[in-house]
């Protein structure tokens, strides 16, 4: 089943389990997830603020009041997927927010991690997207360990901590459908970049917790899962598990190797856009590549800059 709300595009990917658009940035950059079981509901990921309206909508449309939505779960606080969840809890009164325990402290004050992101991007490009904040109780939020379980309705989730993206980033497992709903875990997904039914996945490196070895470790542990399909916050939807798994460690390595030879942070992000476009499918200009989603590189190139900078200090210390 596909279709709009308020503007929003939703997807059911499996009997419950729906896929919701945010628009973050553009259509098809950014989803969250929505898990429907007996008149209760959980959601994956929060979008940014602008996007809380819309989210609330469908799930009206879906048959479920603000009373009905037991957890929101951010798999890990960076915005795009936890800056809605202030304003989205405000609007459900029973439900707890459930997060990684190294992410607990931002959402019941964020101050921290907007001075971070204002850092990172800039005044303008936060005022745009992510303003206002909005802290969340403490008593309302809910840490959640490795292999916790949440029980929506009928159905369980389960909760597994998947490091490398971010310390602080966790994958949320649909037993009922085997689905993987994987944050930034399991790289980003590219619309239009890839063969039919295999998507273009890149990696994802955004400073500053970024590290390749848990990173590794995660794309190894999701692989022994064999779960039926990941689903990214970064569209879309990803069946060939091994596959992708193994593409995303082969351009990891690339991009390291990259870091390496870099004399700076431009010289970087350039070298990125050369190595990864070696995966882009025949008949893909490289340039395409790079004027699509020249930020998400740019914001690659910082994490592995930022990693990398940290390695040579360690080696230079006595």
């Amino acid at each position: 089943m596909t279709a709009t709300v308020a503007g929003h595009g939703i997807s059911e990917i499996a009997e419950g389990l729906y896929r919701f658009d945010t628009g973050y940035v553009r259509t098809g950059h950014t989803a969250c997830y929505l898990v429907v079981d007996g008149g209760r509901a959980a959601i994956v990921d929060t979008g940014v603020v602008g996007n809380v309206a819309g989210l609330l909508d469908t799930l009206d449309c879906l048959g479920i009041g603000p009373e009905g939505v037991d957890y929101v779960m951010p798999t890990h606080v960076h915005l795009d997927h936890a800056g809605g969840a202030g304003a989205l809890m405000a609007a459900l009164p029973r439900a707890q927010l459930g997060i990684h325990p190294s992410g607990a402290g931002h959402m019941a004050d964020p101050a921290a991690l907007e001075a971070g992101v204002r850092d990172l991007y800039g005044d303008a490009f936060f005022d745009a997207h992510y303003a206002p904040l909005t802290p969340v109780a403490q008593e309302r939020i809910h840490p959640l360990e490795d292999e916790a379980e949440v029980r929506i309705g009928g159905r369980r989730l389960q909760i597994l901590h998947t490091p490398g993206h971010a310390w602080h980033q966790f994958s949320v497992l649909d037993v009922s459908s085997n689905s993987l709903i994987a944050g930034d875990a399991f790289g980003a997904g590219y619309h239009g970049f890839g063969e039919a039914g295999d998507p273009f996945l890149v990696p994802v490196s955004p400073p500053s917790q970024f590290k390749p070895d848990p990173y590794r470790q995660t794309l190894a542990r999701i692989r022994a899962m064999k779960p039926a399909r990941v689903l990214p916050a970064h569209f879309p939807v990803v069946e060939a598990v091994d596959a992708g798994a193994e593409r995303l460690e082969a351009m990891l390595d690339a991009g390291i190797e990259a870091a390496r030879a870099a004399n700076s942070v431009a010289d970087l992000e350039s070298r990125l856009v050369d190595v990864w476009s070696a995966w882009l499918p025949e008949g893909i200009a490289r340039e395409a590549y790079r004027d699509a989603y020249g930020l998400d590189i740019w914001l690659s190139a910082e994490g592995l800059w930022h990693w990398r900078e940290k390695e040579r200090k360690k080696q230079a210390a006595p």
